[in-house]
């Protein structure tokens, strides 16, 4: 990419972070980020479809640039952390659900991880996921829906009005609720259990 048409990338995406922090996503307009980000229309459609679509972008790029873990469980605490910086952005992309741009790129990062994950450790999986590439996308979806899913049930958890914990208040306990809620086999690496050992 040019260094003129990443600039206007990085002030498009700075800007849709900036505005969803303050805004719900669905009302975020067009000229709106423009404004923001000192850059034209046609520059904005160089680079997205609509607001929602850019910010989806942005958030993968946070996430596509957190460090590779050794331990799956620590992927997914990194994960966590970055949805609680972002806690604000993510809360204002729901309604209830994610955005379904965000939430497809949350997934479809997630699943790239994982897939990467079962290329480094191929005697992981049970059968038919370690052989059988079709049940390794199935198994591989089912892991990153569900993860989303959890993620947004720990976002509303402050929308709650009685919830005792607000989002991002305990990032030890959600990141451990997802990793019980995991099978086994995903959590295992050279022969230990993430779930019992710190």
């Amino acid at each position: 990419m040019d260094p003129r048409a990443l600039r206007s990338r990085t002030a498009l995406r700075g800007a849709v972070l900036a505005l969803a922090e303050q805004t719900p996503v669905a009302s975020l307009t067009v000229a709106e980020v423009c404004r923001h980000a000192g850059v034209t229309r046609d520059t904005f459609y160089r680079h997205a479809s609509g607001p929602t679509e850019l910010l989806a972008a942005a958030l993968a790029a946070e996430i596509e640039a957190l460090p590779e873990r050794d331990r799956l469980g620590d992927a997914e605490r990194d994960l966590i952390v970055h949805i609680h910086a972002r806690r604000e952005v993510y809360r204002h992309a729901m309604s209830p659900t994610l955005a379904a741009p965000v939430r497809a790129q949350l997934e479809r990062v997630l699943a790239e991880g994982l897939h990467a994950w079962l290329d480094e450790h191929p005697d992981l999986a049970p059968e038919p996921v370690r052989t059988d590439a079709a049940a390794r996308d199935i198994a591989v979806a089912y892991a990153a829906g569900g993860t989303v899913a959890a993620l947004e049930a720990w976002l509303r958890r402050g929308d709650d009005a009685g919830a005792a914990v607000h989002p991002g208040d305990d990032i030890e306990s959600a990141t451990r609720a997802i990793l019980v809620a995991s099978p086994e086999w995903w959590l295992r690496t050279r022969g230990r259990d993430e779930r019992r050992e710190p």
